[in-house]
């Protein structure tokens, strides 16, 4: 057995799980200073592609991580979804470029490489990933869980933690100790995939592909390397009773469908068939314990957002388990369930409504559902479906841990919400370096910018309460930052360059916008009226009764 950093004994967190979900709170755990350990039954991962898409709002939290450069390098970014008739006719064309943010596309990259990545960086950082070992019992010791970690060989080995939580899949060992149910559908439609070698493709090979045929099914071409290609679609043959030889005559004949018949299928990497299920747990949180990723839903691979739930689920939980156990306030783990429980809900209804789109049985609503695909060359419904997509509409506006303005107080702007996504910015230091808020938020720390407008007092004169290791910094109007007279200085000083980012957003001068560790507005707020701020602070230090 290999031992992680932390040893055997006692911990404040054992993750159970090592797949993309696990190995992303790990980091982020990481990063926040928390003693854990990370196990997995199996004694290696997975070979197969399996999930390859990646979300722009994905790779924002890889870069609060560290690690969105390298995904980068290695997958290929997308940066169109071609939506066609039957007959290769254009409808439409979803274009991620247009995105307000670092990553303009969606990154393609098997699921393996995704694990290597994240596991070399836990290397770096000295964890090391103890596989061979399955969680077999939990019991209650006071506040703490003693679990019982079982090996191939039957050997029994226990690890006092704080707090577990479950990234074990959806047949998760976690979720069957606190209970919980996991309730939801499996569909009658047979996804087919295949990851092939494809030759004379005629179109761009680093788009996507969308065919949206006649019978009501879907073709769906996904780029890999540009040589391999992974090949989606449904059929209504029982999943039983479909080989490999199905998939790729089924594949071919699809190609002859839209028009493709010259190209030609190799070698597949990877072949699968499955009906996809749609599950929920009716709770994501039982005291100490957590569920993530596919140990808290499963989710339909349709609208490829399966695994970035689960990445983002570890993004919350992490940032909010290192301040508990920094500052004592137990009481904002309960907003973990809160937060992301009602976002499985919505991506359910989402991916409901695009199945119903794409291969719903009934003709009329298909065809009323599939006429959307033409209103994309709207501007407003097509930011929309951008929003969608890149998960950047993601948020927690009915619920969670986020401080409500304060009467009398200045709220947000049209873009700048509470709850929601802080959008993106373009602002430099006094030294003319663009700010990084991703990378200065990395998963554990709040930012905290104070918008001072066109004026030019000092920044002292704008400090504010700040507390919790909070960076804070005061962000000038200043189109020409260089220029020597009436210039603001301080190492917390920054420049709006294009001078229009606070106007365009609405918010007015000498406004406070605090962001959350994973990159969501905790508060707005009017400064010199703290009132909010203080409320949020209170928030990260308040404690349940259960002391959970």
């Amino acid at each position: 057995m290999i031992e992680s950093r932390n040893g055997t004994g006692q911990v404040d967190v054992l993750i159970v799980g090592a797949g993309p979900v696990g190995l992303t709170m790990a980091l982020a755990l990481a990063g926040n200073g928390v003693r854990f350990r990370i196990v997995d039954k199996l004694d290696h991962w997975s070979e197969l592609s399996k999930a390859m898409t990646l979300t722009p709002r994905t790779l924002e939290c890889f870069r609060m991580l560290g690690v969105a450069d390298r995904f980068l390098e290695e997958g290929i970014l997308s940066r169109r979804i071609h939506h066609y008739t039957e007959r290769r006719n254009p409808i439409a064309v979803t274009d991620l470029a247009g995105l307000d943010g670092e990553f303009h596309g969606v990154l393609h990259l098997s699921q393996r490489r995704t694990i290597e990545i994240l596991t070399a960086a836990m290397a770096e950082r000295g964890i090391l990933v103890e596989r061979g070992l399955a969680l077999t019992e939990v019991a209650q010791s006071g506040a703490a869980h003693v679990c019982t970690l079982t090996a191939a060989d039957g050997t029994r080995t226990t690890v006092e933690a704080r707090y577990v939580v479950g990234a074990d899949g959806s047949r998760s060992r976690v979720r069957e100790v606190i209970g919980t149910p996991f309730d939801g559908a499996e569909q009658s439609e047979t996804f087919i995939m295949a990851d092939i070698e494809m030759a004379g493709f005629p179109y761009h090979p680093e788009d996507r592909h969308a065919f949206y045929l006649d019978e009501g099914t879907f073709f769906t071409i996904l780029p890999i390397d540009g040589r391999y290609f992974r090949l989606i679609s449904t059929s209504r043959t029982a999943a039983a009773a479909v080989d490999e030889e199905f998939i790729l005559r089924r594949f071919d004949e699809l190609l002859r469908t839209v028009g493709l018949a010259h190209v030609k299928l190799g070698e597949p990497f990877w072949l699968t068939r499955f009906n996809p299920r749609q599950y929920l747990a009716e709770r994501l949180q039982v005291g100490g314990i957590f569920l993530v990723g596919d140990a808290a839903h499963v989710q339909s691979p349709i609208g490829a957002q399966g695994l970035n739930t689960g990445i983002q689920d570890s993004m919350n939980l992490a940032w909010k388990l290192g301040s508990t156990l920094r500052h004592g306030g137990t009481a904002i783990l309960r907003s973990y369930h809160d937060e992301r429980h009602p976002v499985a809900m919505g991506l359910f209804a989402y991916n409901n409504m695009l199945s119903e789109r794409i291969f719903g049985r009934n003709r009329l609503k298909r065809r009323l559902l599939r006429y959307q695909n033409y209103l994309l060359r709207l501007p407003k419904f097509h930011a929309e479906e951008l929003a969608k997509v890149s998960q950047y509409r993601v948020g927690y506006p009915a619920g969670g841990l986020f401080a409500r303005p304060a009467p009398g107080s200045t709220p947000g702007g049209p873009r700048v919400r509470v709850g929601e996504r802080m959008p993106h910015c373009a602002f430099e230091t006094a030294n003319g370096d663009p700010l990084r808020l991703l990378a200065e938020l990395g998963g554990y720390r709040h930012v905290l910018l104070i918008f001072a407008g066109e004026d030019t007092v000092p920044p002292e004169a704008c400090t504010t309460q700040a507390e919790h290791g909070t960076l804070s910094y005061v962000v000038y109007d200043r189109p020409s930052p260089r220029q020597k007279y009436r210039r603001p200085h301080g190492g917390n000083v920054l420049f709006d360059v294009s001078g229009r980012w606070r106007a365009q957003l609405g918010v007015p001068p000498y406004t406070g916008v605090l962001i959350r560790p994973d990159g969501y507005v905790a508060a707005v707020f009017r400064h010199g009226d703290h009132r909010t701020l203080e409320a949020y602070w209170d928030l990260l230090t308040s404690h349940t009764e259960d002391g959970q």
